[in-house]
């Protein structure tokens, strides 16, 4: 976490523990990289705990940079392409499908582009304001890639059939703005950390429910799961309706 060592630690304990029941609703293969979100952003809080802990330390510097890479290839390269791809899996409808697997390449496009960028002009962790600083303000035209990253990482979800997804994608839009408008200096650590927090609420999500689809953005195929095929080497149905097994 943005604030201190002991929150990102603790951060990334609660996040683990709620990514692992996570993962234990997870009724079929297209659930399954959303449902890993949880334990993927408290990888990425572990880490942030780890720069606070190698921060200004000299003998520590090489460490510290890794650390700070490894921090930012979450923020700027994988998260563009795993929050579009994961809604992706997900959704059944085909029209829906199309304009998100647009999304998806561009947000390979975007994550390579920043990533690249990070690499190429190397950055270094900071102090300020009682927040890390990871500047990353020498990116060529900053605050338009930024709002293009929260297309790229809350449309997806704005798009999906699903009422629950949509809700994701709005509140992920609303720590954007909250993150902005008062930690714009280090919007990048703050920004990752509302995030992961959302993240969390992905539990309840699947257990709830399942994620059932709007049945009426469907096609007759898949309005009536029972004429789809099972998954391959399952008895299992894919996400939709219902991720339930057939039993005829």
């Amino acid at each position: 976490m943005c604030f201190s060592a002991t929150a990102s630690f603790t951060a990334g304990a609660t996040l683990s523990a709620l990514g692992i029941a996570t993962l234990t609703q997870i009724r079929s293969r297209r659930e399954l990289l959303l449902g890993s979100f949880p334990l993927l952003f408290a990888i990425q809080q572990f880490i942030e705990g780890l720069v606070w802990l190698t921060i200004d330390q000299t003998s520590l510097n090489t460490i510290n940079s890794l650390l700070t890479y490894s921090f930012l290839f979450f923020a700027t390269g994988l998260w563009p392409v795993l929050c579009p791809l994961s809604v992706y899996l997900l959704e059944l409808n085909p029209s829906k499908r199309r304009a998100i697997l647009a999304i998806v390449m561009f947000g390979i496009a975007t994550g390579i582009y920043l990533f690249g960028s990070v690499i190429t002009h190397g950055v270094s962790s900071d102090y300020f304001s009682g927040n890390l600083l990871y500047n990353l303000r020498f990116i060529p035209f900053y605050e338009f890639n930024k709002y293009l990253y929260l297309i790229v990482t809350s449309v997806p979800f704005l798009i999906a059939s699903d009422r629950r997804l949509k809700l994701y994608g709005a509140l992920g839009i609303v720590s954007f703005g909250v993150a902005e408008l008062f930690y714009n200096v280090t919007f990048v650590s703050v920004w990752c950390f509302f995030a992961a927090v959302l993240s969390g609420g992905l539990y309840f999500i699947f257990r709830d429910s399942n994620l059932k689809v709007n049945v009426t953005d469907l096609s007759p195929e898949l309005k009536y799961p029972t004429l789809r095929e099972p998954l391959r080497g399952t008895g299992t149905l894919p996400f939709g309706n219902a991720s339930r097994t057939r039993t005829g």
